[in-house]
């Protein structure tokens, strides 16, 4: 694996950030390093490219992503951020991102809604993005 865990740990930082508009707690970076160098170990050449550009350029990760799923399956950026989830979801500081506590009808139509149009711009810019920055 030609990842280096400094690279690793510069990742971890971006995407948490990313997400999460936070700097991520020093056990998280220490964890996603240790994930992607057992899980990870046989990413090819482009895969690295790929996370290398987004990270430099500080693209947004979230658009780009959607954008390699819809094209490919099993895009090595999926897989990252999914590690990256993995290890925050279970930590109770991060609740609220993963589970929704308001109630109502109204509320929840209204967040479909968003979401729906977030999806649609994501994917937009996504598209931009990855057409940019020469990512496929």
């Amino acid at each position: 694996m030609s990842d280096s865990v400094a690279q690793l740990e510069k990742e971890a930082r971006y995407l948490h950030q990313a997400f999460f508009r936070t700097p991520p707690p020093a056990e998280v970076v220490e964890r996603y390093v240790a994930a992607n160098r057992l899980c990870l170990s046989d990413q090819d050449l482009s895969s690295e490219r790929i996370i290398s550009i987004i990270v430099a350029r500080q693209l947004d990760a979230e658009a780009v992503e959607l954008v390699l799923r819809l094209r490919r399956l099993n895009s090595v950026l999926t897989r990252k951020i999914q590690i990256l989830f993995y290890l925050v979801e279970v930590r109770s500081s991060y609740y609220d991102y993963f589970v929704s506590v308001q109630q109502g009808c109204l509320h929840a139509w209204r967040r479909l809604l968003t979401g729906v149009l977030r999806t649609a711009w994501k994917f937009a810019k996504g598209t931009f993005l990855v057409r940019r920055y020469g990512l496929v």
